[in-house]
């Protein structure tokens, strides 16, 4: 797929924005915004989705750290 023009790709930046507002909205409860991510992934091409929703974890998990409220404790890799 080629890269997206400028217009394709502020149409998938707002409709990531209103799914990643609607998630926050409701707390977190992907049901709830079924819509909005239709929207999303009609939107971006699939690398863009993949990416975004990595993000957006990786965000939400780091907020959580620094607010000392992480149950997870990342380890690294086990090396032979």
């Amino acid at each position: 797929m080629p890269f997206p023009k400028q217009e394709e790709r502020k149409k998938c930046w707002a409709s990531k924005d209103a799914y990643w507002q609607c998630l926050t909205d409701n707390n977190e409860d992907k049901s709830k915004c079924t819509q909005e991510r239709n929207e999303y992934e009609n939107s971006c091409i699939k690398q863009w989705v993949t990416y975004f929703d990595r993000r957006r974890d990786y965000l939400k998990f780091k907020e959580k750290v620094e607010k000392g409220e992480a149950d997870e404790v990342l380890e690294p890799p086990k090396t032979s």
